[in-house]
């Protein structure tokens, strides 16, 4: 008896602790799942872009820059919008800048700084960064994007 007391005890005082306790059924648990906003923000930014919706893919792009202030990707994207759509070169570069400024190894970064530099009529900035744009995308291996930045800069090099 002595023995059952004590079995009642320890098991009184795992129940305290959160252990095992007959009274409750065993069910599976909710997986809690760690969602990133601002990556969820740049994806519904990308779906808004594709639909159509420029100011919408411009407010997710922001917000997610707001969250997360390092985040090239949401830069690049904002920038190609503001150059591509609303023709605002300016704001297009400032993007491009930043984007470059967080990760200097940004091939597409580079490329399309070089695109709204041609735009806004700096051809020497253009030149130095498609070569800079190819330079990366020949690290990396990407064959069709080096090749694209190459044909961009015979195009603006002088011909001898």
């Amino acid at each position: 008896m002595k023995y059952f007391y004590r079995a009642i005890a320890i098991w009184g005082f795992i129940t305290v602790l959160g252990g095992i306790s007959p009274a409750i059924s065993i069910q599976s648990s909710p997986i809690l799942i760690v969602q990133n906003p601002a990556e969820d923000l740049f994806n519904s930014g990308l779906a808004k872009s594709e639909a159509g919706d420029i100011p919408g893919a411009i407010a997710d792009y922001t917000e997610a820059i707001r969250l997360n202030p390092n985040y090239a990707k949401a830069y690049n994207k904002r920038g190609i919008i503001q150059g591509r759509n609303l023709q605002d070169y300016p704001a297009a570069k400032a993007d491009f800048d930043r984007a470059i400024a967080i990760n200097p190894n940004y091939g597409d970064a580079y490329y399309n700084r070089a695109r709204v530099r041609e735009l806004l009529k700096d051809k020497p900035g253009a030149i130095a960064d498609y070569q800079k744009a190819a330079e990366l995308y020949q690290k990396d291996g990407n064959t069709k994007d080096y090749q694209d930045a190459i044909k961009h800069l015979q195009i603006l090099l002088p011909k001898t």
